[in-house]
């Protein structure tokens, strides 16, 4: 059963009066008629969160396809231009970025007979559901729910094992509908949580400590939020935050978790391409200087015209800690791949998610899987994907092109 049918259960009411308003193309309905040619995903996500919208006064957007929907105020004078950003990230998205022509299967975890202990059966633990992406650590990549590795007593007898179907929580690729909240204020935040942490339960001790953040992207349940304005946010750019976080999403709809370098390297190509800058600054908490914003170009250029582009320079970086030369590496690297090497690159982004996928666990015991969250692909492995699809040169070609090719 998808996630989406348990938030749903946990989280939609009897509908009244006053529900808040649903937008889709030329259409305007509520939550109690819903037309009948809207796709099963953005009904659910339109069930799941009309509760909130209609405690925060909120309104929904969905594009043509239904394939993002934004919450904002009700009364919200930027919608148009909001949803026309939208419509470019997704165009955008599409076009560099296709679903590869065949994906590859992800392999099930081998089960192993289950460990006997003086003649009994182990008791079998309960497997937390999969956590997803949350970039925005706000203690510095270390996150409240770390999983760590058990001991595993040694055997003393066998017996046989069932295997369970692997990846039945998942939804499959290019399925959901994106929700991405435009939250007016600090309460509002809060109020998105609470209901977050009831629908995802065991999101509920990060939903504690995110109080703390200006917004989040997370990849199941497949959603996004910022603050569209703080007292407190020095170079803000509400209009960034969406590109940004909405590309993201994008990569996580189609393509799963996947390097910290990729995904953040491919937010800033959106920003620099659609808003001419760079405004979003994860896990950095120093002062950002107006000059800043449009300089990454020029500095990249500047940089490799007296080096060469290494695999340190980029693949090295995980979640956690804002590091400013490997964060602009990242995005040479990315501006290169989608200029130089675009039509390899859906499958390789295809196969880094299987990796992932088939690699990020922890074996409480010889029967029992879960997903490791903190999981980064090794660098070695990262490295040897790259080459195997892109050629043993291709750091010494991206080196060309940004001294030469890469427009500053």
């Amino acid at each position: 059963m998808q996630l989406l049918f348990l938030i749903s259960a946990l989280l939609v009411t009897p509908v009244s009066g006053g529900e808040a308003e649903i937008y889709w193309g030329k259409k305007t309905f509520t939550i109690e008629k819903l037309p009948s040619d809207l796709p099963r995903s953005a009904r659910e996500a339109l069930e799941v969160w009309s509760p909130v919208a209609k405690e925060l006064e909120y309104r929904f957007d969905l594009d043509p396809a239904a394939r993002v929907l934004l919450v904002t105020r009700a009364k919200n004078s930027q919608i148009e231009k909001q949803m026309a950003l939208a419509a470019a990230v997704i165009e955008s998205f599409d076009r560099e970025l296709p679903a590869p022509p065949k994906r590859r299967s992800v392999t099930p975890p081998k089960l192993v007979p289950k460990l006997v202990a003086a003649g009994k059966a182990a008791p079998k633990k309960d497997a937390p559901a999969p956590v997803p992406e949350d970039p925005e650590d706000p203690d510095g990549g270390s996150h409240p729910w770390t999983l760590q590795p058990k001991p595993v007593e040694p055997p003393k007898a066998t017996e046989n094992v069932t295997a369970t179907t692997w990846g039945a929580q998942n939804a499959q690729p290019d399925t959901q509908t994106i929700v991405v909240f435009v939250v007016k204020n600090e309460e509002h935040f809060a109020v998105l949580l609470k209901a977050l942490a009831k629908a995802v339960p065991h999101l509920e001790p990060w939903t504690k400590a995110a109080t703390a953040l200006q917004g989040f992207v997370l990849g199941n349940p497949l959603m996004g939020a910022y603050l569209e304005s703080h007292p407190s946010l020095e170079e803000w750019n509400p209009e960034h935050e969406l590109v940004n976080r909405l590309g993201r999403l994008c990569l996580l709809r189609r393509f799963g978790e996947l390097p910290n370098w990729f995904v953040q390297g491919y937010a800033w190509h959106l920003e620099i391409r659609l808003q001419g800058g760079v405004y979003c600054f994860p896990w950095r908490d120093e002062f950002v200087w107006a000059v800043e914003h449009d300089a990454w170009p020029r500095d990249v250029e500047k940089r490799y015209e007296t080096q060469h582009m290494k695999a340190k320079d980029f693949l090295g970086w995980k979640r956690g800690k804002y590091q400013n030369a490997e964060a602009q590496a990242s995005w040479g690297m990315v501006e290169y791949l989608l200029v130089k090497e675009a039509a390899k690159l859906p499958d390789l982004l295809d196969e880094l998610f299987v990796y992932r996928e088939e690699h990020a666990l922890i074996q409480d015991d010889p029967s029992s899987w879960r997903r490791d969250t903190e999981y980064e692909i090794p660098i070695p492995e990262q490295e040897r994907l790259l080459t195997a699809h892109l050629g043993p040169e291709y750091l010494e070609r991206a080196t060309l092109y940004l001294r030469k090719e890469l427009d500053p």
